[in-house]
């Protein structure tokens, strides 16, 4: 059997740049971690917390370990952290961690959809913080949770091991909201797509603090966040994400390991290509205009628009009739 476990990377509200007032913290929103089997799970916690111990160390020289300190991946994987002693020593002590998981027989894994951009108004239709807009931000995670799934399952039936998942503690209606979507995700899927099978339970929550394993998803969703960054972002303060884990990780992704663009018209980046100096997104933005991407930015709003995703699924029911 399998176990994966996951954290969020960024976060599902709204979107306009990362120097807009409000809508700033991230393009994306999906999930990453690590998958692993069973049999190893025991030594690679004990892993996990020996680099734990040599993060506080590095940090708290002077004090007493306590369990169940943790370390955020925020901000372990900060901007200029290679260029600080301390920094450097923990971020080479993560890249040391992660080496060992296709060793012990597991890989990373992350699935991220790039969001569309604009204010809650431009994209759903709706103001920020209202109703409409926490359904809209639900509906977001609900869907990359999905996904999620469904792309591990398919990594589980390629083993053709079965799977467990695990995720970071979240507040208990949003949990309770998670599982039923994922129980019925699950279930809707097995007729046409028997990988779904390979899941045994709809995911499980762990609290970060008592579980070194959940922690250390919380550090690759970190890692995974600031690589997006680096594709998306042309002014990006994380090229040495890609420098310092580019050939340690290469090949360390399962297959199903995606950044999805949204209404970008170019192909997506998928496993270690994260990692790259490739940068697909930029390269087509350089090549327009100032008018020309204000308004590409209006239409990748417009095609998340209450109004779009309605057409959109009328013409694919009409569609559907008329076959």
């Amino acid at each position: 059997m399998l176990i994966a476990y996951i954290d969020e990377v960024g976060e599902p509200g709204a979107f306009v740049s990362y120097d807009h007032a409000k809508f700033k913290t991230s393009p994306v929103f999906g999930y990453a971690g690590f998958v692993i089997p069973e049999e190893r799970v025991h030594d690679f916690s004990r892993q996990v917390t020996q680099t734990k111990r040599e993060f506080f160390s590095f940090l708290h020289p002077t004090e007493n370990y306590i369990p169940t300190w943790e370390r955020k991946g925020a901000e372990l994987v900060q901007k200029g952290a290679m260029e600080r002693t301390k920094g450097r020593r923990e971020i080479l002590a993560l890249r040391d961690l992660l080496e060992i998981v296709p060793a012990a027989g597991g890989s990373l894994f992350y699935f991220v959809r790039e969001k569309a951009i604009g204010t809650p108004g431009q994209v759903w239709g709706s103001a920020p913080g209202s109703p409409e807009t926490r359904s809209r931000i639900e509906e977001r995670t609900l869907q990359c949770l999905a996904e999620t799934i469904n792309r591990l399952c398919t990594h589980a039936d390629y083993k053709n091991q079965n799977i467990l998942l695990f995720q970071d503690m979240i507040n208990e209606s949003q949990r309770k909201a998670q599982v039923a979507r994922s129980y019925a995700n699950i279930y809707a899927r097995m007729k046409e797509h028997q990988e779904m099978r390979r899941i045994l339970e709809a995911p499980a929550y762990i609290d970060s603090e008592l579980s070194s394993n959940i922690q250390c998803a919380d550090w690759i969703a970190a890692l995974i966040g600031r690589a997006c960054n680096y594709q998306l972002n042309s002014s990006s303060p994380y090229a040495w994400v890609g420098d310092t884990f580019r050939e340690q990780l290469r090949g360390s992704f399962t297959y199903e390991s995606t950044l999805q663009f949204h209404a970008r018209g170019i192909d997506n980046i998928r496993h270690s290509e994260l990692l790259s100096h490739s940068r697909p997104f930029l390269k087509l933005a350089s090549q327009l205009s100032e008018d020309d991407r204000r308004k590409l930015q209006l239409i990748h709003a417009k095609a998340s628009s209450p109004l779009a995703l309605e057409k959109r699924q009328t013409h694919s029911e009409k569609s559907t009739d008329d076959h």
